[in-house]
């Protein structure tokens, strides 16, 4: 991300701030984060990001792995493994990538029209849940990744991204929402195993005016929030399940305030600190909802990963999740974190 883009959304927090505190009162904590149909609030949730065993290939079956993915044979041993390292390092809760950038788990035509999910999903997210109650611990299943509105790549019969048109169209959006996730939010909407679904992970890098436009077409500001505001009225509708988005940093919140999700989330690296200072009381915000860390690094960052957990839970964050076991970037160090 330019240096130019980075101070547009310091600026932007900036200039909202001050608004708040010469227009409006000081705003209450946000409320503490229960489970629907539930009045006790939830203890701290403290987790990681697995995010998958194989970027977009864990669920669903494409032309490169015909068989499906994790439910496909020796794959159930890898994922005990990896599940039983997070609880051993003390998670609870794991966030997991489901569809990633379109590339498995869902069937399209030929115009790109979503037709239903694919043979394998189901057996794939059956075998994810038997894991993780096994393990005794909730995932946060994340349905989209920004990545999903990339330019269309072909890598050996298999696509990768181009998939934006599936949100702005409405025909589209249609079909993704009844043919797709709402027999999947029916199915597994009383799974005690699943905490939340994450609707789409760092939008703002998809939405025009927010950083949207460099990996592919962007989406309008209207059409991102209509997207995520159906999506979260369907997860009520067919699930006992709470509704989040993954932002990418705190800048992002207007993106997803007002769209009826249970809990706000924000994503924190050393780089988004001036515009989010982990120290900041979350109740400068001014949110109408819990907020959760859903990502910090474990690697290349200038705090400890004890020490962003201890300045979360002084803030007043509901949680915070460590980015992560298996993501192959700069920031993923969890093999050097002890419990």
């Amino acid at each position: 991300m330019s240096v130019l883009l980075k101070y547009f959304f310091i600026l932007r927090l900036r200039c909202y701030r001050a608004w708040r505190r010469l227009f409006r009162a000081p705003a209450a904590p946000p409320p503490a984060l229960v489970k629907r149909g539930q009045d006790a609030p939830l203890p701290f949730l403290e987790g990681a990001n697995l995010p998958w065993l194989s970027y977009g290939n864990d669920f669903g079956a494409n032309a490169w792995s015909p068989a499906g993915g994790l439910a496909s044979p020796g794959k159930q041993e890898d994922l005990r493994r990896h599940l039983r390292a997070l609880r051993e390092r003390g998670a609870r809760v794991v966030r997991w990538f489901l569809f990633c950038d379109g590339r498995a788990g869902i069937r399209f035509s030929r115009a790109g029209t979503p037709l239903g999910p694919d043979e394998r999903l189901f057996s794939d997210i059956d075998c994810a849940l038997e894991a993780v109650v096994r393990e005794e611990m909730q995932v946060v299943f994340v349905l989209f990744d920004f990545l999903w509105f990339d330019s269309a790549s072909m890598f050996n019969g298999v696509q990768t991204g181009g998939r934006s048109r599936v949100i702005t169209n409405t025909y589209k959006q249609l079909a993704l929402r009844r043919r797709v996730l709402a027999p999947l939010l029916k199915r597994y909407g009383r799974s005690a195993a699943i905490l939340a679904w994450d609707i789409i992970n760092e939008p703002e890098w998809a939405t025009r005016g927010w950083g949207g436009g460099s990996i592919g077409p962007a989406v309008s500001f209207p059409a991102m929030r209509r997207f995520i505001r159906r999506v979260a009225r369907l997860v009520h509708r067919h699930s006992d399940h709470l509704a989040t988005v993954g932002l990418g940093n705190a800048a992002g919140l207007p993106l997803v305030r007002g769209c009826g999700l249970d809990f706000y989330q924000v994503h924190w690296y050393d780089r988004w600190d001036s515009v989010a200072p982990l120290e900041q009381p979350v109740a400068e915000l001014g949110l109408d909802r819990p907020l959760l860390l859903g990502e910090f690094p474990t690697r290349n960052s200038s705090r400890s990963p004890e020490a962003i957990v201890a300045a979360s839970r002084l803030s007043g964050y509901c949680g915070a999740l460590s980015w992560s076991l298996l993501a192959k970037d700069k920031f993923s160090g969890m093999q050097g974190i002890s419990t």
